[in-house]
Order: C-alpha cells, then structure tokens, then sequence
C-alpha cells in the first residue's frame, strides 16, 4: 500500500468513526424510522463506539441523554450486574414498578420463587394440545381468505388469548385488553392502531392533540398514565372476583400465595405482578411471530428450509432459537445506581443505559455470519430472552408457542408471499410488526 492510499484509507476511517459518533448522538430506536437502517447503525457504533452517548435517550418518554451499549460480551456482563445497573426506573412505567420485571434481588428473587414453578417445561407441557388446537382453529379460518393479515389473523390473537386463559382475563374482554396495550406501548414508534387509541385518550383527558401531529414526550407520558390508570382499576376488579371465587389461573394463585413463606402479597403487589403479565403476555411472541413470517414471505428458501426439519424436534428447537436470536425484539434499559466505569466509559449515577438485544445478538465476535439465518447454528447463546436475574420468566411458554404457530401455519399453508395490494406496518422500540397483508401461492 502506498503512502496515498495510506491515508485515504486514515481519511475513510475517521469519517466512519464521525458518522458513529452522530449515528449514536441521535440514536432513537423508538422512531419507526429508525427500523430502515437499524443493523448497519449497529454495526457501526459497533466498530466505532460500542458504549456509545446518546442525546436522545432509549426511552419511550424521556429525551434525556444516555447510552447505549452494542457488543455481545459487554451487554451480558451488564445484564448480569444489577448492583450496578438497576432494572428499576420509574420513568418507564405509567404508575408503579412492575414486579418482579421491575425491581431488583434479592426482592425480586423473592417474587421469582413465587412465580417460577408456574413457568418450567413441565408446567407448560399440557399446554401443548390446547396450543395446537387454537392454532389449528385460527389458520383455518385465516386460510379461507386467498389474502389475509396475519398479524391480525394470527400472530395477535394467537398467544395473547392464550395467556388471556392462563392470567384469567376474561376473553370477551380481548378487544379492550389490545386496545390498552397498543395505547401503552405503541402511543408513537409507527403503530397505527395504537397511535390512534392514544390519541383519542389523550383527546379525553383534555389534551390539545393537534392535527396531523404526532404526540409529543410529554403527551405520550400523560397517555400511558391515564392507560396504566384504567388498567390497574380493571386488574382490581379481576382481584376482587377472584378472592370471592377463585379459579385454576394465575391471579387465583397469586392471591392464595404468600411472600416468603410469611404472608399474602399485597393489594398492591397483586397488582403489580398482574400487570406484569398483562404486558409481557400480549406483545412479544406476537411481534416475533410477524416479523418471522415476513423474512419467510420474503425469503422462500429459507422458508422451504425450515418446513423441510420442522418436524424433527431437535431441529425445530435449535430453529426457533436462531429464528429469536435473529429477530430479538427487545432494548433493555438500566438505570446506573453509583458513579461507575464501564469499559473505558465514566456513568454518572442515575445515567439511563440501554441493551438492545438485536444489536448483541449480531455481533461477528460472536456469532458467525450473525446476519444470515443459520437454523443448526451451534453454538447459539444469545439474548432473545435476556440475561441474569430479569431473564424472560416465560421463555418456556414462548418457545412452545413459536413452535406450534410456526409448525401449524406452514403444515396448513406452506407457500405464499407478501401481499402487493397491502401495506405491512412496522413499529419500533420493542419491535415488531402490526400487519403483515399475505397471499397464497
């Protein structure tokens, strides 16, 4: 190489590096936006900046400065470490800390004993026949249409009613149940239907929604606490039946346990924890069934591929593994408790640091070839479901569902593509899809 190229090659680097630093400046994963070029910024803080400072926080409604994190090994060594990277942070909830979500061991170890033995392999293994009946029954109805929203079809109603059963929601109540949530979680990250519902809230509750405009932070904030309001009054009524009649689901159960062994949970606590459920049980198998089923739309080799093993348990497992790794969902915010170094950087106490998942889950040093989908990829360690104390608590339910979704549409309906005549609406922060317009092949 000569001494030219020497330096254009210097030249070329420094201006990645700069392009890092304003990439990660203006990082917002919750602008629908972002979802256009979200690995390749990945890539690049990567390279260049892999705790990288942000101007606009990782949050759903804060602008606060930040960071965010996105090599493999560093996002699990902070994921493990909540001395100093707390998972309570007030600012992301509409009213109190969920639990055990939202709290920090050894409180939260005391909860997850609580919880645990209704979540193990065992526990959701009599599910299965109920799992493959419900999905037997919405595929078939979705395949009499020759094009059809499988997300609306699908992947929305098929896990949420399920864990609508196992929480004891009653079904008739489904549709305020997704109403609520979209509203909550999707108030402006390109989530038609749940920036409506939040706009029509905050209309509501007097709030000058202007034409045309999107909700501001603010705005946001005062929507989801309105939202988490109604949702905590709704919760409170469920309690109450309960206590008066209990039932074989989990707020029955939850009522008649007890704390350590030394007294029920609190009105409270009850409600927390239920909240919890009613968040994490509703949207993230759903967002990861859609956003599979588009790649497969879109990519019918690897489709063929995966319905050629997907009947051999083994391969089906080792699957729908790199299938979670490849379309990780989920940005884990922490808050910092102390003045702290992390790898070469100086947090500040109560800094807000963000772990996106899909960006550790693509890391090279890792994972070889991490953006290719690799079904037999071995080893596959990655954090589709989290790490450490706050790992997804229904991993084993979640993977039981993806298996049979994915098993009984493409048993029912094994070519079809995106539909031309439909526009597929993604959103983002916890992404996902919320329509996917199909038509058979």
């Amino acid at each position: 190489m000569t001494d030219v190229d020497e330096v254009a090659v210097a030249n070329a680097d420094a201006a990645e590096a700069a392009r890092a630093i304003e990439v990660a400046s203006n990082y917002n994963p919750y602008e629908a936006s972002f979802l256009e070029h979200e690995f390749e910024d990945y890539a690049l803080m990567r390279k260049h900046c892999p705790v990288a400072h942000s101007n606009r926080m990782a949050s759903a409604i804060t602008a606060a400065n930040g960071w965010v994190l996105t090599r493999y090994d560093q996002s699990c060594e902070f994921l493990q470490d909540h001395r100093r990277f707390s998972n309570q942070s007030s600012d992301e909830y509409p009213m109190r800390p969920w639990i055990p979500q939202a709290i920090d061991p050894p409180n939260q170890t005391a909860y997850r004993r609580i919880l645990n033995p209704w979540f193990t392999v065992d526990a959701m293994r009599p599910l299965e026949p109920h799992l493959e009946e419900f999905a037997n029954e919405l595929v078939a109805a979705m395949l009499t249409k020759d094009s059809f929203d499988f997300v609306a079809d699908f992947a929305d109603p098929f896990p949420t009613k399920i864990f609508c059963e196992l929480a004891g929601f009653p079904s008739e109540d489904y549709e305020q149940i997704m109403d609520w949530k979209n509203a909550l979680m999707h108030p402006g990250d390109g989530h038609s239907r749940g920036r409506e519902i939040a706009r029509s809230i905050a209309r509501d509750n007097g709030i000058d929604v202007i034409e045309g405009q999107e909700l501001t932070l603010d705005q946001q904030l005062a929507v989801r606490g309105a939202v988490g309001g109604s949702i905590y009054g709704y919760l409170a009524g469920l309690i109450e039946k309960r206590r008066a009649e209990p039932r074989d689901d989990m707020i029955s159960r939850l009522i008649a346990a007890e704390y350590e062994g030394e007294r029920p949970l609190t009105q409270e606590e009850l409600e927390d924890t239920i909240f919890l459920f009613y968040m994490a049980g509703l949207d993230t198998v759903a967002s990861a069934l859609g956003l599979i089923v588009q790649t497969f739309a879109t990519n019918p080799a690897k489709r063929h591929e995966f319905i050629a093993l997907m009947d051999d348990p083994v391969k089906l497992d080792a699957a729908v593994e790199e299938l979670v790794r490849y379309h990780a969902i989920v940005l884990l915010p922490r808050r910092v408790t102390e003045a702290t170094e992390f790898h070469g950087t100086s947090f500040a106490k109560d800094d807000s640091v963000t772990c996106p998942t899909m960006a550790a889950n693509r890391d090279p040093d890792e994972f070889e070839n991490p953006d290719e989908l690799i079904f037999d990829r071995t080893p596959n360690r990655h954090i589709g479901f989290g790490l450490g104390a706050h790992r997804c608590i229904g991993i084993h339910l979640a993977r039981r569902e993806l298996r049979v979704a994915l098993q009984t549409f493409h048993r029912a309906c094994p070519d079809y593509t995106l539909d031309p005549a439909g526009t597929t609406e993604a959103f983002a922060g916890m992404k996902g899809l919320a329509s996917l317009p199909l038509r058979k092949v």
